[in-house]
């Protein structure tokens, strides 16, 4: 039974590599394969690339008498990835399996469906962490000097050390569970932990960039400090010397705190699995029902779709918090953005240019008409039906991206207005030629959906994630703010004294372009969206 359920589990959470989530079937052949090479270049592209920082950091430090403190580095690397590549598997998996259910009313023991749940994500928690944890110790054996026993403590070090990502990835997804279960709007609290997560990771990055600085430029005084606050990655780093007592304390810790998690998760495993908490029964209250437009009917539902998905918030309208965390920022480091307009005194145009730039490449990250089309999916009859043209439809999602991504635009447009202080052209053009550049990427992006859309799939992150509008309106926006400013640099000579001058063609362009595309959905798109 512990065999098949371990089969069931791994199949399951690796699923992704040979199950098309488009028609929901297995690949086979050369699709198979293709798939398989992909994510091969992937991996070994980020395998490269930490391979190239190993080589740059190993040699010095291996030679200083340092390798703990660089096993030490890249072991906390791993970490990290191993938790973000399995955190939200865990709490998929582990504690909302769809089939907790079913499992649970077999004559199965719960300890061994855990079990079985917390192998599947081991498993990939280890396969992130390998990525790192490879490249660092191929660098380490080449260049250290340590017998068999450091040679074999060496390879089994990341197996071990993946006992305290799934440890971690455990609690973390506990807390993401608990949250979830005790709030009724589970989709907010989704979003909000991810942005919590997200604005953490960065803020967490910058500390670790400048402490890896201070490492290399100072690597003894550093490895003072590490020694007492990281004990466990300390004997780690000496177990890979090949001491015997250090990867017993080093393996030992580990396991230790894994075993406290399992006797936490074991003697709450039918709870977490079978309770759904934060859903409490409403009562009908009669109220009066307001007559509203079918404009705004459609509009809201667009709306209600958008915010019950946190897939699809995500995904298609970080950019509305992005925008709005840009000009919070801006305000607060007014000062040091003075200072770079001083260098280019004379110049108050470019950095208009600039400001806009910047403005339009994280509007583009809001593409929330590109897949709205596919996510409609087979109930997209429910719309055509309706006493309403399709081209209302089609205004109704125009509407919605209109609106999320426009006001925190507008936010940012008025901040850097407020920072750079340009003339009362500049501020005009600010202002214009980002809100053109939102109905530019508004049209763009359903334009894409209508001519390529999909309505056959079994999960919502295929038209979110892994369609082409979708790619094509991200990448198609940033080309768009490229290739003007290409344009700019490459005429610098004769556009610098007229950067106003040139931005006003750029939004010329951009409008007529929009006026095209918002035609073009009118009329032949309408006609499309009623053919699906």
């Amino acid at each position: 039974m512990t065999k098949a359920l371990l089969k069931k589990q791994i199949l399951e959470v690796f699923s992704w590599l040979y199950v098309n989530r488009k028609s929901g079937k297995r690949r086979q052949g050369s699709g198979l394969i293709g798939y398989v090479l992909l994510y091969v270049i992937v991996f070994g592209y980020l395998g490269v690339t930490f391979y190239f920082l190993a080589d740059t950091m190993g040699d010095a430090f291996i030679s200083m008498g340092f390798g703990w403190l660089y096993l030490t580095i890249f072991s906390l690397i791993a970490i990290v990835f191993g938790v973000l590549g399995s955190v939200f598997n865990t709490y998929a998996s582990l504690y909302r399996g769809k089939d907790n259910d079913f499992l649970l009313s077999m004559p199965i023991p719960p300890s061994k469906i855990l079990f079985a749940r917390l192998c599947g994500v081991y498993a990939m928690g280890l396969m992130y962490e390998l990525v790192v944890m490879i490249p660092a110790v191929i660098k380490y054996l080449t260049v250290a000097r340590v017998g068999v026993l450091g040679v074999v403590f060496t390879i089994l070090i990341p197996f071990v050390l993946s006992l305290f990502v799934l440890t971690l990835s455990c609690v973390l997804g506990y807390a993401v569970a608990f949250f979830s279960s005790k709030l009724k709007n589970k989709n907010f609290v989704m979003v909000g932990l991810a942005l919590v997560f997200i604005v953490g990771y960065f803020f967490l990055y910058t500390k670790v960039v400048n402490y890896l600085m201070d490492i290399m430029t100072d690597p003894s005084n550093v490895a003072g400090k590490i020694k007492n606050v990281l004990f466990p990655f300390y004997h780690m780093g000496l177990a890979a010397e090949g001491k015997i007592l250090s990867m017993g304390i080093f393996t030992g810790i580990f396991i230790a705190l894994f075993a406290i998690t399992w006797f936490v998760l074991a003697h709450n495993f039918m709870k977490l699995a079978t309770t759904e908490k934060g859903e409490k029964k409403k009562e009908y209250k009669e109220k009066k029902a307001k007559a509203a437009g079918y404009g705004s009917a459609l509009l809201r539902k667009e709306f209600k779709r958008f915010i019950g998905s946190p897939t699809y918030m995500l995904n298609c309208g970080i950019g509305c918090i992005l925008t709005v965390i840009a000009a919070v920022a801006l305000m607060i480091k007014k000062d040091t953005v003075v200072e770079f307009t001083k260098l280019l005194a004379g110049a108050e145009g470019v950095m208009v240019l600039i400001g806009v730039a910047a403005i339009c490449i994280i509007a583009s990250t809001n593409y929330i008409t590109a897949p709205s089309v596919s996510l409609e999916g087979k109930n997209i009859w429910l719309l055509q039906s309706l006493p309403v043209d399709a081209k209302d439809v089609l205004m109704a999602k125009l509407k919605l991206h209109l609106l999320l991504s426009g006001i925190p635009t507008l936010i940012l447009s008025f901040a850097i207005i407020a920072v750079l202080g340009p003339s009362l052209m500049g501020s005009v053009l600010i202002v214009l030629s980002a809100l053109i550049f939102v109905c530019l990427s508004a049209v763009w992006g359903l334009f894409l959906g209508l001519k390529m859309p999909n309505l056959k799939w079994t999960s919502e992150v295929v038209p979110i994630k892994q369609s082409m509008p979708v790619l094509l309106a991200l990448f198609g926006g940033w080309a768009i703010v490229l290739a003007f400013g290409g344009v700019f640099y490459l005429l610098r000579d004769t556009l610098f004294e007229y950067p106003l001058l040139y931005l006003g063609f750029v939004d010329i362009v951009s409008a007529a372009l929009s006026v095209v595309l918002f035609c073009w959905i009118r009329k032949k798109g309408a006609k499309i969206f009623a053919e699906l």
